[in-house]
């Protein structure tokens, strides 16, 4: 029989090492390896940086930024939006990595709606010469809309969801409300 914790040898059935004293049934402590310190180390590092950000720049955008980094569905805009008739509004949607760009819009109340997708760079030409002259994206593009549904491939950048009501709001909705959903998926 081998003593477990000096490794002698020592006669079967003893009680007790004939050279270091213990008992052959004592357990043997093990040390820990460098590494097991290194990942320890780093889960608290991590840990702590993800409740930073949760304290500084809330839940939402620390959620963004671990999907853009783990390369998971990131939830650009989820809400509801009221347009005014005769009007227009831009939705920033900035994406944080190539991947397909799903967008969901639903008028939940009012008149129906013209959708088009831009780079940041257009907004200026698009408050400046109206739709005319801006550069859309041809996956993005709708007019007349009540329910609007489209997925695309886009690049990590800045865009914007651009909503227009064309209605003169005589014979029309003075405003309406339209649900916005718009996921980015790797």
């Amino acid at each position: 029989m081998v003593c477990p914790h000096c490794q002698s040898s020592i006669p079967d059935g003893s009680k007790f090492c004939n050279h270091c004293g213990t008992a052959p049934t004592a357990s043997v402590e093990k040390s820990r390896s460098p590494l097991f310190y290194v990942i320890v180390t780093l889960i608290v590092v991590i840990l702590g940086l993800y409740v930073f950000m949760r304290q500084t720049v809330g839940t939402r955008q620390t959620n963004q930024v671990i999907a853009a980094v783990v390369h998971t569905p990131v939830v650009i805009e989820d809400e509801t939006q009221n347009l005014r008739a005769a009007s227009w509004r831009a939705i920033p949607l900035n994406t944080p990595y190539n991947g397909n760009l799903d967008v969901a819009l639903q008028v939940t109340h009012g008149n129906p709606l013209d959708v088009i997708l831009i780079d940041a760079s257009q907004l200026a030409i698009l408050r400046n010469n109206g739709w005319t002259n801006v550069a859309v994206n041809p996956y993005f593009s709708a007019t007349k809309m009540a329910t609007y549904h489209r997925t695309g491939s886009l690049e990590k950048g800045s865009y914007f969801l651009v909503l227009r009501d064309t209605s003169l709001g005589i014979l029309s909705s003075q405003a309406t409300d339209v649900s916005v959903k718009a996921t980015l998926n790797p």
